[in-house]
């Protein structure tokens, strides 16, 4: 596995869809081409529809993993807003 780096940790652990997306894409907003945003999420839902959103986007979901009862889901910010 490779070693991500992180500038940004979104806590949506415990929100139901489409709430971990929502955050994810606020931080997006937020967030400076390329910081690396790392998203946990619990919902079964959210690494499915991260793909979903990813397709529409410039970003990269760089990886996702399952780990302790959560999904971690890394995505590189690509351009500025949603790109």
């Amino acid at each position: 596995m490779m070693a991500l780096k992180q500038h940004i940790i979104v806590d949506a652990r415990f929100k139901s869809c489409p709430g971990p997306l929502i955050s994810l894409i606020e931080a997006v907003k937020k967030a400076e081409p390329g910081q690396v945003i790392k998203l946990l999420a619990t919902d079964p839902a959210s690494p499915m529809d991260v793909k979903e959103w990813i397709k529409s986007t410039k970003h990269r979901l760089l990886e996702v993993k399952e780990k302790e009862n959560a999904y971690e889901i890394y995505v590189e910010v690509v351009g500025g807003e949603l790109g």
